[in-house]
């Protein structure tokens, strides 16, 4: 019984001495594991990578040429990015109205060429550019007189250079459409 214990003691002992002998990973090893490892195990704070996205929204109402705008946001890998464009315009009858373009972007690097980017856009134009249609009958027009707004939240996969139809949206009581594409450039 004794002998049994003495075994079991020195096995310890020894399992001991030799953990505390391994060495700890030092940061190339660190480093090498971070690059080979998929984008779901990467660390939270992303890659150090900038990213650009290009916003071309164009908003075509039926009649006469589609007004295009563009926007641009420059963030980082995992990073949220925000534009916010607001103005007003004053109407011939006095009013005052809004004028709304805002963008909110995060780009994630999921492989070498493409990033997966959640984004969100309000657009709404100046309403001397805006020509609402006639009331149906029976309905009443909007009681603000707002034109309608674009409101969207995407969740998208982008290729770098690569222009992308990602929205087109059509108004419920017009033949207005609005489309959005998208281009990342990843910049090393």
């Amino acid at each position: 019984m004794i002998k049994q214990a003495s075994v079991c003691a020195i096995l310890l002992l020894g399992a001991t001495v030799l953990s505390a002998q391994q060495k700890p990973e030092t940061r190339e090893q660190a480093k090498s594991v971070a690059k080979t490892a998929p984008a779901a195990e990467r660390p939270e704070n992303g890659q150090p990578v900038n990213m650009r996205i290009d916003l071309t929204i164009t908003d075509d109402r039926g009649t006469g040429e589609p007004i295009a705008k563009t926007v641009s946001i420059m963030t980082a890998d995992r990073f949220w990015g925000r534009i916010r464009t607001q103005g007003e315009i004053t109407t011939s009858d006095n009013r005052r109205l809004p004028v709304i373009l805002n963008v909110d972007a995060r780009p994630t690097i999921v492989r070498d060429n493409r990033a997966r980017v959640e984004m969100t856009i309000e657009y709404r134009p100046a309403m001397e550019t805006f020509a609402a249609p006639p009331a149906a009958p029976g309905t009443k027009p909007d009681a603000n007189g707002l034109p309608p707004n674009v409101n969207e939240s995407l969740a998208v996969v982008l290729d770098d250079g690569k222009s992308v139809l990602i929205s087109q949206s059509a108004d419920p009581i017009s033949s207005r459409k609005v489309k959005v594409e998208a281009k990342l450039t990843i910049l090393r």
